[in-house]
């Protein structure tokens, strides 16, 4: 009933009610929300927490199932705009972090075994194409860390990390500048 008549004080008092009684307090602070003079203190402070970690105001809107504006003991402990957005930069940060080792592991990694292996095959065997071989995976391993050193400089720009952002921006150069000069069908690799 409380959720489809959010407004309704009664429907959440009685909520508060029986979470407190079985001392569920964070959610008998999130549904005395629209009434933070109703809670004890142990109540507020969890309510504060929320709203601090909360992405935005909507969202904690949505989770206290507020129809109108939050109480101003509510909407002060929201983040600042600012907060907001570094949070959702870290967040993209870390999904960026995430994708980079999945696509090292699943396709740097192993491009560069099959091709160290297949040229240490065709030299042990002593043909003459483990030169091309070697050319092709030393070319596979300058992409990986120009495209992956791209990736987490992206990551290191958005968290504020400019040290380090600089360090990568510095591989990533000397990779592009490595493979720029890159010539397959040179007898020497890098002519």
């Amino acid at each position: 009933m409380a959720r489809r008549e959010p407004g309704e004080p009664a429907y959440r008092r009685a909520l508060v009610a029986t979470y407190r009684s079985i001392g569920a307090l964070d959610q008998s602070a999130r549904w005395g929300a629209a009434d933070p003079g109703s809670l004890d203190d142990r109540e507020r402070r969890i309510l504060r927490r929320r709203a601090a970690s909360a992405a935005s105001e909507k969202e904690l809107r949505a989770y206290l199932v507020l129809p109108g504006a939050l109480p101003p003991e509510v909407a002060e402990a929201l983040p600042t705009r600012a907060e907001q957005l570094r949070r959702r930069g870290e967040s993209a940060a870390e999904q960026l972090v995430l994708a980079t080792y999945v696509i090292a592991v699943l396709f740097g990694a192993p491009a560069v075994a099959i091709g160290l292996g297949v040229t240490i095959v065709q030299a042990f065997l002593g043909l003459s194409t483990a030169h091309d071989a070697a050319q092709v995976t030393a070319t596979i391993v300058l992409f990986g860390i120009a495209g992956l050193g791209l990736l987490l400089l992206i990551v290191s720009l958005l968290r504020g990390w400019w040290v380090r952002a600089v360090m990568l921006a510095i591989v990533v150069a000397a990779a592009a500048v490595v493979l720029g000069h890159a010539d397959m069908t040179s007898t020497t690799p890098f002519a």
